[in-house]
């Protein structure tokens, strides 16, 4: 079995995507990207931990994974003014959060950006919900949408993303068991 050295390449992209979420939070002050720079973290020490594939999906789709997963970061800042707005997407950052928390956290080892066989996860959150971190994302992202229309765009372009690398996750593990 060959060495995964896109452990090390995922690891870094993830850690990368941190900083700048962190630079966004410091910013725009919104609790999304915070939330996001604790994602991007945890998802880079998970890489370095993660089980090799045993089969993977075709290099468009680990390039288009890799700038869905970038997309977040493009989000524009708020518009609003109005406490209820801006509580209203703290709290949908933090249950969409919290969804891919549970979701990284039970995907463990087998965690991966693009389409690739490295088991199938069938407890914890995955038991009730085939995709719960695309779920997460986009509760989270409502919010931004809240806050600026404008985002409502990028929102759109982000959840297409998120329906194709579902659809093509389901057709490479489908293809390996």
């Amino acid at each position: 079995m060959s060495r995964d050295y896109g452990k090390y390449f995922g690891s870094a992209m993830m850690v990368g995507f941190g900083v700048v979420a962190f630079y966004r939070w410091q910013q725009t002050q919104l609790i999304f990207f915070l939330l996001l720079v604790l994602r991007d973290f945890a998802a880079g020490y998970f890489f370095l931990k993660r089980n090799p594939a045993q089969s993977k999906g075709p290099k468009l789709l680990v390039v288009l994974a890799y700038l869905s997963s970038a997309m977040p970061l493009l989000y524009l800042d708020s518009t609003v003014s109005t406490k209820t707005l801006f509580l209203a997407s703290d709290l949908l950052a933090i249950v969409g959060f919290l969804i891919v928390v549970l979701a990284t956290v039970e995907l463990g080892t087998s965690i991966g950006i693009s389409p690739a066989n490295r088991g199938v996860v069938r407890s914890g959150i995955y038991r009730y919900i085939k995709h719960p971190m695309y779920l997460g994302y986009v509760v989270s992202e409502i919010g931004l949408v809240i806050l600026n229309p404008l985002n409502a765009a990028l929102f759109a372009l982000s959840l297409s993303l998120y329906i194709f690398r579902a659809r093509s996750e389901n057709r490479v593990l489908q293809v390996a068991h």
